[in-house]
């Protein structure tokens, strides 16, 4: 058989595996693709079928394998479709030695608008680390990081999260700023490339890592550049980036942020106030590429709630209010998972809510209307909304519970409110920096944090606090604030959030939990109700760290 006749084969095979897929027939569907690699095993689409097909039932190794094998020979339309499933799987990888592959396939990913960097910053930065075991400061070392796309797009496209990775990018900095003082702003253009780059991550951090004297060009990595000092460092798709991020994007969000409609008056309780101060001088989260979640109608993902009242709930899933939306990464994701969807998005922080007016503006997302407000002082008339999500933001009020009463009383009857709260339990390293900040007197401004950041990554592993490192905010100083330097604080137990919920009228419906988390539940308790939060306190007892991020859960309003 000829090659033509080979990949006609192959095609065939392809197109009965997909059909079968489509038919639910997993087996079928196996086995089709199998046969279509039998037919053609360099056929890239037959691979990246069979890599997707596998990455979703199980098979995450042989699944990596057949992606990067799609990744090193496909066009860059298949590259596109598989990126944002084989870039879930690289990040959880933890390479022992570089791998040319492995390099070749994280910068592949990382360029792709489909894809979030930052879920690959971990695996980039020890990729990264195992190529340059050790750094000599020489302008060698430095131009040759300069020319390696891979550093480039890690530096450019990612918030570093390794301590591991800070002590190194402190000696780089420290190294071009010796440079320049023997050279003087006459950079080669490799090594203006890694000054750009090492600006985009220094403004991506908001410049936390501790600052030294530097002059002339190298200064921009300790804060943002001008324009003239931007364009210094050459021209080029990184150079445009840092003018564009660090210049262009923060002028226009102060235009946007000026232009925010008030939704609920402005006299907020100090608390809010505090709160509201806290996040205009450091939105949070910061973010730079657009969330592309699969289309998905939020109907669907609100009827399969194992607690739901269908009946009074309905089909109808129409008006949703995100009520303290920060920087807005959450009604964005919404908008482009389903875009039928009228969007409330609220904050208290203009600053915060201009950067998803930016956002939202470049993706032409018309549905998403961001206002400036007080979950307090909703009014009843200005509901009722089918669905709320109030995402880490309740518990920093001082009640609460007044906050909830709130929200439900612009929730429809039948309605649902999702809901993040802090944990007691996973909190407990947070609680023991809240100590140590009032013993030393730190408070939330800049050069205490930084100050904070130093005493952290100073410890050795097994000390208490240091645990703080694995925690992407610590990484940058919006982060780190909101981490540790919160002006107000409250956390639960899984009974204390029954309570809650029922305070406010509501009745729990949904209880979201990570694989570990129910494996662990079920380990301890079969198939008992998993919206048992009895339950969920006796093993979050013996496994305290199961919600390190935040409980989840979803409650529904009563119809009468």
């Amino acid at each position: 058989m000829g090659q033509v006749e080979q990949i006609e084969e192959a095609r065939a095979l392809l197109a009965q595996a997909e059909g079968r897929l489509a038919d639910g027939d997993l087996h079928g569907a196996f086995a089709a693709y199998k046969a279509c690699l039998k037919a053609g095993p360099d056929f890239a689409p037959g691979l990246a079928g069979l890599g997707l097909f596998l990455a979703e039932h199980g098979d995450t190794g042989t699944a990596a394998q057949l992606l990067s094998q799609t990744i090193s020979i496909g066009d860059t339309v298949l590259q596109r479709r598989i990126a944002p499933t084989f870039a879930r799987l690289l990040e959880g990888l933890k390479p022992n030695a570089w791998n040319a592959a492995l390099d070749r396939d994280l910068r592949i990913c990382l360029a792709e608008p489909v894809v979030d960097p930052q879920s690959l910053a971990r695996v980039t930065a020890e990729t990264l680390l195992l190529k340059q075991v050790r750094f000599d400061g020489t302008p060698a070392a430095l131009a040759a990081m300069g020319r390696d796309p891979l550093w480039l797009g890690f530096l450019s496209r990612c918030v570093n999260v390794s301590p591991a990775m800070e002590a190194r990018l402190d000696a780089v900095r420290t190294a071009l700023a010796e440079m320049q003082v023997e050279r003087g702003d006459r950079l080669e253009a490799p090594i203006g490339l890694l000054v750009a780059a090492l600006g985009l991550s220094g403004f991506a951090s908001e410049y936390v890592a501790p600052v030294q004297d530097a002059e002339g060009t190298v200064a921009i990595l300790y804060r943002p550049p001008s324009r003239a000092e931007a364009a210094a460092l050459g021209e080029g798709e990184i150079q445009a980036q840092l003018i564009r991020r660090a210049i262009d994007e923060p002028a226009r969000e102060r235009d946007l942020a000026r232009t925010v409609p008030a939704f609920t008056p402005h006299d907020g309780d100090a608390v809010s106030e505090a709160v509201k101060d806290q996040y205009e001088a450091n939105p949070y989260p910061r973010w730079s590429a657009p969330p592309a979640p699969r289309p998905r109608p939020l109907r669907d993902a609100v009827s399969v709630l194992p607690g739901l009242d269908r009946k009074t709930c309905g089909d109808r899933v129409e008006s949703v209010l995100v009520a303290g939306c920060g920087t807005g990464f959450e009604p964005i994701d919404m908008a482009r998972m389903d875009p039928s969807l009228a969007i409330t998005a609220m904050d208290l922080s203009r600053a915060s809510l201009a950067h998803g007016m930016r956002v939202a503006e470049d993706l032409d997302l018309t549905q998403i209307r961001f206002v400036q407000g007080d979950i307090l002082k909703l009014d009843p008339v200005q509901g009722p909304f089918d669905v709320i999500t109030s995402t880490g933001v309740i518990h920093h009020m001082a009640r609460p519970e007044d906050g909830l009463a709130r929200l439900a009383g612009v929730l429809r009857p039948g309605g649902v409110v999702r809901l993040g709260l802090y944990s007691e339990r996973a909190r407990a390293v947070v609680q023991a920096a809240h100590d140590l900040i009032r013993q030393m007197g730190w408070t939330p401004v800049d050069a205490d944090i930084r100050a904070f950041r130093a005493h952290v990554l100073a410890l050795p592993e097994g000390e208490p606090l240091a645990a703080l490192k694995q925690s992407a905010d610590f990484y940058s100083l919006s982060g780190c604030r909101d981490l540790v330097f919160h002006v107000q604080e409250h956390r639960y137990t899984p009974p204390q959030l029954g309570d809650l919920i029922a305070r406010a009228g509501l009745r729990l419906v949904g209880f979201e939990a990570s694989p570990q988390a129910k494996a662990a539940f079920a380990a301890a308790f079969g198939p008992a109700d998993a919206l048992d939060l009895g339950l969920w306190d006796r093993v979050e007892m013996r496994r305290p760290d199961l919600f390190a991020g935040m409980y989840h859960l979803w409650a529904q309003k009563p119809a009468g």
